[in-house]
């Protein structure tokens, strides 16, 4: 192998594991071993993050990872929190129905941890595939408010972005569809968490 492969494997394999700052610190040997399992799909693993802030702790998350799910029995060999780190890394996958997959997971434990999953949840709300949407509007009821009031509250700018996309994607994508603003899902999820 030559210098130029271990230069490259290396960055990759570090910016993989970057993706621990997607999670609160004590989650940190959670990650890591989520990590270590996780291959690329190709030379990309990675893209750009959002930063959002989850009880005091600042979270790095992907818009979007190119990384092999992981196999059946090595997702069974994790604990319960490492599976919910898997599956809301997932729902950044750059494939549509992954997302989905991994966002039906996660949905109805949001409350149970501390609200670190709403982030993901939230961003997905920002996002043009209604389906997506539609798992999420169909949920939403399970997400405690007080925990997505604590999270409103501690990023504004990030809910703003995200109000901002679901305004832009009806127009761009669902306008013809939907031209009462208040029968588009992706409206109807902004609603509620604004209640």
């Amino acid at each position: 192998m030559n210098n130029k492969h271990i230069i490259v494997g290396e960055y990759m394999l570090g910016k993989k594991y970057e993706l621990v700052e997607a999670f609160p610190p004590e989650l940190k040997e959670d990650a890591m071993r989520v990590l270590r399992m996780m291959t690329q799909t190709n030379r990309l693993d990675v893209s750009s993050c959002f930063e959002v802030d989850v009880k005091g702790s600042r979270l790095m998350i992907p818009e979007r990872i190119y990384n092999n799910e992981l196999s059946l029995s090595n997702y069974q060999s994790l604990t319960n929190r490492q599976q919910l780190v898997v599956d809301c890394l997932f729902t950044r996958h750059h494939d549509g129905f992954i997302r989905e997959k991994h966002l039906k997971k996660i949905i109805h434990q949001c409350s149970d941890y501390n609200g670190w999953i709403l982030p993901y949840i939230i961003r997905l709300t920002g996002e043009y595939v209604i389906e997506i949407l539609q798992v999420i509007k169909e949920n939403v009821g399970h997400i405690d408010k007080g925990i997505i009031k604590d999270f409103i509250t501690e990023n504004p700018r990030f809910y703003h972005t995200i109000e901002s996309r679901v305004e832009s994607y009806w127009n761009c994508y669902y306008r013809r569809e939907y031209p009462a603003k208040t029968d588009y899902v992706g409206f109807e999820i902004i609603e509620y968490f604004g209640s």
